[in-house]
């Protein structure tokens, strides 16, 4: 259905009310709506002589009729449809002032509304006109456009960049906000993401901190995101905007001075060319372990010029060569095959030797002096001791031989002979108590002896005593 307008178009109709009217026929002179042909629109004007209407009519051919679809302007001074009375009135094609393009008076058009279509001169709108110039992308100053896949093809996109000096405080970010984000000076600074529902996914900033300080990204919600250590660089691109505080992506850049070649890596002046990483183990000659299994709890050290391995440190290596003990052991240097051997202490005679946890406690067993007892009662012979002192401390004791005992339940001194060295041997004058000479034996006393009331002195058969 399109929008047509002919000139000196007029019918006359008898129809009543305010629906479609039924057309009569050309008047002479002028042309039927034939012409606007069926189903389209076209301007019209009806009056009965007193009242008027303009609007949009769609003419139909069956009737034929025209609707009354859009009333612009009435008599009536609304937009409703005038109620016909069934006299002649007469319906006309009409250019309505509410969708006419005039100049005004500086020979200006009148503001447009929308332009479904049309042609400007022929030709291309310039942007000079509020065109872009261009009906495809090509040449300087033309518009990009993209293709049917949503893609633009050009040589490069010139960013634009933020410095900021840091002050030890936060940047916040918009989504007005520079692509790259330069930081320098001495101190640390934290740069705040914007607002993630604000971007669109694929959204993306470079950080490049050229400060000596640390640089610090977080989300919206101030939550961690990155760390840019000085000298370093990182980019993030935005994966979800669900939630302000978004989901980022991040990766890091090398630094200048570390550099790809063919199958080498470049650390500054350093050069690696035969490492394998995630590959295979990283040997020695490459500044690695060439190991992949280690002892828990164990060392890492040499066993050769080019290898090492990982255990407990032998002594070859500073180590003791020994990962378990028991209490109060000790680690004793031993000449054979220049080991340290693990040894406790044994105790001597008077001494005593404790091993605890941590700790070895030694202490004397000879006690402080000599406890002097009155032994009435041992049957058997023991043997006298002499002493290296008469006074003070004892600090030793020596026993005689067999050959001098002694029997304290009877007294009995035996010795193979008695030397007087002042010349006397000295007795008691009393027998105080009973005593048998033993069997084999005699006695001799200087007298003369008294023999005390009821002390018997008994004789064995074969035995004397003499008393001098």
């Amino acid at each position: 259905m399109a929008l047509v307008v002919y000139d000196r178009v007029q019918e006359t109709t008898t129809t009543s009310g305010t629906g479609s009217v039924t057309l009569l026929g050309a008047v002479s002179g002028f042309q039927s709506f034939a012409v606007v042909g069926n189903s389209n629109t076209t301007y019209y004007t009806i009056t009965d002589g007193a009242a008027w209407e303009v609007g949009i009519g769609t003419y139909s051919t069956s009737g034929p009729t025209l609707a009354r679809t859009t009333v612009l302007s009435n008599s009536n001074g609304n937009t409703s449809p005038i109620t016909l009375s069934g006299g002649l009135a007469q319906v006309f094609v009409t250019y309505t002032a509410e969708k006419s393009v005039n100049l005004d008076a500086s020979d200006n058009v009148t503001p447009l509304g929308t332009i479904a279509s049309g042609t400007w001169q022929g030709t291309t709108v310039g942007v000079s006109y509020g065109g872009t110039g261009v009906t495809a992308s090509s040449g300087g100053n033309s518009v990009v456009l993209r293709d049917t896949n949503q893609n633009t093809s050009l040589n490069n996109i010139f960013r634009n960049i933020t410095s900021t000096v840091s002050a030890a405080g936060t940047t916040v970010l918009t989504a007005a906000s520079s692509f790259t984000q330069v930081l320098t000076g001495t101190l640390a600074q934290t740069y705040q993401l914007p607002d993630a529902t604000t971007l669109i996914n694929g959204a993306s900033f470079q950080f490049n901190n050229n400060s000596t300080g640390l640089l610090t990204i977080v989300n919206n919600g101030s939550g961690a995101v990155a760390s840019v250590a000085a000298g370093g660089a990182t980019q993030l691109f935005l994966t979800s905007t669900s939630t302000a505080n978004g989901t980022w992506d991040t990766h890091g850049f090398l630094p200048e001075n570390i550099l790809w070649g063919t199958n080498s890596l470049y650390l500054n002046t350093d050069v690696i060319t035969g490492g394998t990483w995630n590959g295979g183990t990283i040997g020695t000659a490459y500044g690695g372990t060439g190991l992949t299994t280690f002892t828990s709890g164990g060392a890492l050290y040499a066993t050769s010029t080019s290898s090492l391995t990982s255990g407990t440190l032998p002594v070859a290596s500073g180590g003791t060569g020994n990962s378990s003990y028991t209490d109060g052991q000790l680690l004793i240097g031993n000449s054979t095959g220049n080991t340290l051997t693990k040894a406790s202490l044994t105790a001597g005679t008077g001494i005593s030797i404790t091993p605890g946890s941590g700790s070895i406690s030694i202490a004397s067993t000879v006690t402080s002096g000599v406890t002097i007892t009155n032994d009435t009662s041992t049957a058997t012979a023991l043997y006298p001791t002499f002493t290296s002192a008469t006074s003070g401390s004892v600090s030793g004791l020596n026993v005689t031989s067999t050959k001098l005992t002694f029997v304290p339940t009877t007294g009995t001194f035996t010795v193979p002979n008695i030397e007087a060295s002042n010349g006397m041997i000295v007795n008691s004058k009393t027998v105080a108590t009973s005593y048998s000479i033993p069997a084999g034996s005699n006695a001799l006393a200087a007298g003369p002896i008294t023999v005390s009331g009821g002390a018997t002195v008994t004789i064995p058969s074969g035995s004397r005593w003499v008393v001098l």
